[in-house]
């Protein structure tokens, strides 16, 4: 009987074993957290906002969790960060709780927060800029994000990244990250993306952010002087490209050689509503 055991452990295969001590390490960390993590709470009025921790490069990795961390800092209203929950109800980041109700995906809770504060951020917009602003900020939120960002990140120079995550175990890390790339690319696929070269891919990022480029041109804003909802937007995605891919990655070599006013873009918005940007990922 002993032998038989030890027969059939001997031919199984290194998967298994690798598989078995992942899932062990996943249980670990969760029980551990589970007992570390209290459910935040807030006063009236206070948004709770669930999204993924800051990395070792960026305030928040998520362009979507960033862009509504912008809004609320740039519109005064109060909220707390809470990273023990990072996924709501819709299996998606960011999600927020105020009042009892919650909201998730990041556009309809910023429309969420103008309708409930009554948030005149976009009232000096033209009914032609709030549409030229949706569509601008639908085509990088749909398209380019996912060949620049998350491409860079999970297919290109996953080491890189994963290096910048501090706030995960190795195998949490691990089962994350093969989570999102199965997620990526199945995201690609349905966009058709996955069929194109990189050559391809290149040419179709550098034509978004051409477009994106010069339509914000020399203004200190994307329609001005005056910042708007899709200043944060945009500058939840840019960020995550200037700050949190690769310095050596094809996409910032192209920021930096042909789109340099969308990096001193990204570079005013940090310094107005991130003063605190170093202090936060170095905690």
């Amino acid at each position: 009987m002993a032998s038989n055991v030890a027969e059939y452990l001997s031919s199984c295969s290194i998967k298994y074993v690798l598989a078995g001590s992942t899932a062990a390490g996943l249980l670990s960390y969760f029980v551990i957290n589970y007992f570390k993590q209290k459910k935040k709470t807030a006063g009236p009025g206070v948004v709770i906002l669930h999204s993924f921790p800051p990395s070792t490069m960026m305030v928040n990795p998520s362009p979507f969790s960033l862009k509504v961390q912008t809004f609320l800092r740039m519109t005064g209203i109060p909220y707390q960060d809470d990273f023990s929950k990072t996924l709501g109800p819709k299996g998606k980041a960011p999600w927020m709780e105020i009042d009892g109700s919650v909201i998730s995906d990041s556009t309809l809770i910023i429309d969420y927060l103008i309708d409930h504060f009554k948030i005149t951020l976009d009232e000096h917009l033209s009914d032609e800029q709030q549409a030229l602003g949706r569509m601008v900020q639908k085509t990088f939120e749909e398209n380019t994000v996912f060949i620049t960002v998350a491409r860079g990140r999970i297919l290109e120079d996953s080491d890189w990244f994963l290096k910048t995550i501090n706030f995960m175990s190795w195998p949490y890390k691990m089962l994350f990250f093969l989570s999102f790339k199965s997620r990526l690319h199945k995201n690609l696929k349905s966009h058709g993306m996955d069929m194109h070269s990189d050559e391809e891919i290149k040419h179709i990022a550098e034509g978004d952010l051409k477009a994106i480029s010069i339509l914000l041109g020399n203004k200190q804003y994307l329609f001005g002087d005056k910042p708007s909802s899709y200043d944060c937007a945009l500058f939840g995605f840019v960020a995550n490209m200037v700050y949190g891919l690769n310095p050596k990655s094809w996409q910032c070599i192209m920021l930096r050689e042909k789109f340099p006013n969308l990096i001193d873009y990204a570079k005013r918005l940090r310094a107005e509503f991130w003063g605190d940007w170093d202090q936060i990922i170095s905690t």
